[in-house]
């Protein structure tokens, strides 16, 4: 059977995952270009392989060595057809981002700094700072690799809601490219409240989100983490009316119609939580929500984070979802 060129077997996927953690997979495969689709489609119908797609790892957790082929989304290109770019789904986001501007194409601002690539932005519908990518995508192409064949979706059909898609719970499409509709009008987003309220002009608004994001946020090519460890959970109008009774001070945000987006780094900071530790890993004292591990295992991670779940959930009755994938 024809293999891509750069496939290969027991590999340590140390370097591929900004938590560098130490764990190997059966086969691994960096998918480079439409042909190589076609091949591993093939490789995992005659092996009847479990699979992962993997991106630039910034947003995923090991568990273990995992038993099947992670395949390494690198496909590459940028082009501009009028106020949409059509990006490859291995372009590095905030790479993207910065050449929108240079093209003088708008929208993206305060999607500025988010790490991770591009074929990843959909799947979790990545927002920061008053912005979703879901605001600005015109459609995904994918290539399902059940069956073989690409499939486009659009906007409508990828059916994205707060962080999350039709991607997160479908890994079979496997996004290939990214269509995004810009504006060539600078129009700023300075709601969210730590943002300057006035800006003279688009890269003065990403400076402002990479300064801010700098300073909250710690690099995680310096300590090793997935930035924020859970959503901001939604709870109902009469659920937020009983917290505020308890915590006048809750920070949360209307959603939509009676449901409340509440702030989890204010849950885990209220509960105490913000700087603590177990083990090689903790909670980041510039931000509640970064959990940051120096161990090579996900051991001390995965317990820790149960145990902060449950402690978030016995003081406010409240229960955290994760940010980041977990493969196992």
């Amino acid at each position: 059977m024809k293999l891509p060129k750069n496939f290969k077997s027991n590999f340590n996927l140390k370097e591929n995952n900004s938590l560098k953690l130490n764990y190997f997979c059966e086969y691994f495969v960096s998918c480079d270009s439409k042909n190589d689709l076609f091949l591993i489609h093939d490789f995992l119908k005659e092996k009847k392989l479990k699979f992962w797609i993997m991106g630039d790892g910034t947003n995923i957790i090991l568990k273990n060595n995992l038993n099947g082929l992670v395949i390494k989304n690198n496909l590459k290109g940028f082009s501009i057809y009028k106020n949409s770019i059509i990006i490859g789904a291995g372009e590095i986001w905030d790479d993207v981002v910065s050449a929108a501007l240079d093209k003088n194409l708008y929208g993206l601002e305060n999607l500025s700094g988010i790490p991770g690539s591009v074929g990843a932005s959909p799947i979790q519908n990545i927002g920061a700072y008053g912005s979703e990518v879901s605001n600005f995508i015109n459609y995904i192409e994918t290539f399902n690799l059940e069956k073989g064949r690409f499939e486009v979706f659009s906007n409508q059909a990828c059916n994205f809601s707060y962080r999350d898609s039709l991607f997160k719970n479908n890994p079979h499409l496997m996004i290939t490219k990214v269509c995004l509709d810009l504006s060539n009008t600078f129009k700023p987003n300075t709601q969210y409240e730590s943002l300057p309220k006035e800006v003279i002009n688009a890269k003065e608004q990403r400076q402002n989100i990479l300064s801010i994001r700098s300073l909250k946020l710690p690099n995680h090519k310096i300590i090793p983490n997935v930035g924020s460890f859970f959503k901001n959970p939604v709870i109902s109008e009469s659920k937020l009316d009983e917290l505020v009774i308890k915590f006048p001070n809750i920070k949360s945000y209307l959603f939509k119609k009676n449901r409340y987006k509440v702030s989890a780094a204010w849950l885990i900071e209220e509960a105490g939580l913000k700087g603590s530790k177990k083990g090689d890993c903790g909670i980041s004292d510039l931000h509640s929500l970064v959990f940051y591990n120096f161990s090579d295992q996900s051991d001390f991670l995965v317990t820790y984070s149960l145990e902060v779940k449950d402690i978030i959930e016995e003081k406010f009755g409240i229960i955290l979802d994760y940010e980041p994938s977990i493969f196992s």
